[in-house]
């Protein structure tokens, strides 16, 4: 198994699997749209990513940095690569791409009364075992609740605003208006 990770553009010959898999794997209400994706990743502080092992497509990275802290926006692995290590050498090999770097990454929060209850824990432990460990933040949005994970460090809530604005502007982020708060807060 050898990932590797390649920008993705508009003209990528992977772009149609991309965009499958982005709209299988992420709730409407979770989605930015593709358009605005792309066009953030031209920026020197994003990177969208495909993720393959040798030449075979396995999935997909949204990353954004501000500083030593690099926000894993989105990952999903295609179905077929599924269950096989894909994702945690994926994780492996952003760290690899950011050695210096503190990653973070939101998940949903456990609710034992959630529909996909079990589907939570199950993420949960798989980044867990991963390296990933609680930054004790919870993240809201307009669309939900989750809980912030970290992996090589500790992160303030500072830190993540100014991340967040810095990808999506002052203007949105003021329309957008996330909440980064303690677990103990909410």
């Amino acid at each position: 198994m050898k990932i590797k990770l390649e920008p993705l553009t508009k003209t990528h010959s992977e772009l149609a699997k991309v965009k499958e898999l982005y709209y299988g794997s992420f709730p409407k209400n979770e989605r930015i749209p593709m358009n605005l994706l792309l066009w953030k990743a031209k920026r020197d502080f994003v990177d969208f990513l495909v993720i393959y092992d040798e030449r075979k497509y396995i999935g997909f990275t949204y990353l954004i940095t501000d500083k030593d802290l690099t926000y894993v926006l989105y990952i999903a692995i295609d179905g077929d690569a599924r269950s096989k290590g894909y994702g945690g050498r994926a994780l492996a090999q952003i760290k690899e791409k950011y050695p210096n770097n503190r990653v973070i990454l939101n998940i949903e929060v456990i609710d034992e009364t959630a529909s996909n209850y079990a589907q939570r824990v199950t993420r949960r432990k798989f980044y867990t075992r991963n390296g990933y460990e609680s930054s004790t933040f919870l993240y809201r949005d307009r669309w939900g609740l989750y809980e912030v994970m970290i992996h090589g460090g500790k992160v303030h809530i500072e830190e993540f605003y100014a991340l967040l604005e810095k990808f999506a502007g002052a203007l949105l982020f003021s329309v957008f208006k996330p909440q980064i708060t303690s677990s103990m807060e909410f």
